[in-house]
Formats: structure tokens, sequence, C-alpha cells
């Protein structure tokens, strides 16, 4: 309570003390289109659409908002200015999202459901970056559901950043980057949660979880991100 009042917390828009987003800052947030990850045809609680399922390996996404305007001045936050204590409350708002999605429910009342983050190559993380925001952001959420969080892969080569690279661009980017490690800790029929800040166009969400399944084909997999980048 004291260190709140001597560094309170900041909106990350309008400066105003307290908390990370005030209500009226709130109110700036723009909902996600339900759509299908892949083909952007409209889709159901965004579910990917049954044409995009037979060649995708991620059959649904949990999104809390587009990537505009205050949901991307709070990511950048977290990203690139190392405030940890945003990823934390970016972690609680996503595992509202979880807990009141039905499948997602079930699955976490009995204990199938498991926490996974997209790993960062040794060089960004301890010589760019010094931490990865998604390895955060899994460990919050896996903390405030009370489920565990466990590391599926590494990422054995060093890439340039998608961030101004095309839909083929990243594909080809992220080809065979992943070293899956030991999944024998994860029962059969285990649901992941990949998680990550945003996504653009998947590639990298949906290139590791190739990776996994390629080891293990009935483990299911869901995308977790705060935002989507719809370019």
């Amino acid at each position: 309570m004291l260190l709140d009042f001597l560094f309170p917390r900041v909106c990350v828009w309008c400066w105003k003390k307290w908390e990370y987003l005030c209500s009226e800052c709130k109110k700036e947030l723009y909902s996600h289109p339900e759509i299908c990850p892949f083909c952007h045809q409209k889709s159901s609680d965004f579910q990917t659409c049954k044409s995009c399922a037979e060649s995708q390996i991620l059959k649904w996404i949990i999104i809390w908002f587009a990537y505009k305007w205050v949901a991307k001045k709070l990511i950048l936050k977290a990203k690139f200015a190392h405030k940890k204590d945003v990823i934390w409350f970016m972690a609680k708002r996503l595992a509202l999202l979880v807990q009141t999605n039905q499948q997602l429910k079930s699955k976490l009342e009995n204990f199938e459901l498991f926490i996974s983050y997209i790993p960062s190559h040794w060089r960004r993380h301890y010589y760019e970056k010094w931490y990865n925001q998604s390895k955060l952001l899994a460990k919050s959420l896996a903390n405030e559901l009370w489920i565990p969080m466990l590391k599926l892969a590494s990422k054995k080569s060093y890439t340039v950043s998608q961030l101004h690279l095309n839909r083929d661009e990243r594909k080809k980017n992220l080809k065979w980057v992943f070293h899956v490690k030991d999944l024998s800790r994860l029962p059969n029929w285990a649901t992941v949660l990949l998680v990550d800040d945003v996504t653009t166009t998947g590639s990298t969400l949906s290139e590791l979880a190739k990776s996994i399944h390629d080891e293990r084909e009935d483990m299911n997999f869901r995308w977790v991100v705060i935002a989507r980048n719809m370019w």
C-alpha cells in the first residue's frame, strides 16, 4: 500500500493516477470483430472456420481487444518499457475471458488445461530485451487460473523481427525455428493455451503449435492474446 502511494499507477493514455487504464480511457478500447483468425470471414466466438480448420492446428482464439490506440499503448508499455505491473494487469483481464469461456471452463475444472508461451531466442532474451513479455504474461495468467505453465519449446534460431514482414515472409522467417521439449508431463488429449501479447497473422503461434503437434498429435491448442493487429 505504501509503495502504491509513493509510486502510484498511472494511466498509460491520459496519465491519471491510480490505474493503468482509468475508467474514461477504458471506453476507448475497441472490441475485435468475431472472425476466423486466418481468413477473416465472420466466425462466431473467434473460432477457426471449417475451411481453414482443415489446414490449421489452432482452432480457436481468445482475444481481448483490437490492436489500436489505447490497447496498443498498453501493450507497448509491457513489451518495450519493462512495465511488469502492466502485464499482471492484463493477465487478470485474460483470466476472466478464459473463465467465462464454456469450453475452457470445463477443461479448467477437470484439470485438463495447461499454459505455454512463445519462447524467445537467447540472444534476444539476454542481450536485447532482458525478458520475454509472452513468458511473463503466461506465468501471470497461470497464477490467476491456478494451472501449470510449461515450457514446451525453445527457439533454436535467431530470426529478424516479424514487425515489418508480410504474411508469407513471416511464415518463411519462422520455418523450423522451434525445438520441442519433453512433453511427457502433459496428459493425453490435454488442451494447451498458447499465450502471446499481440498477433497479426498468427504465424508465430501457428508454427509453434505445428512443431508441438508433430510430436503429440493428441494435443489441442487454443491461442490467447491481449490484442490482434488487423493491419
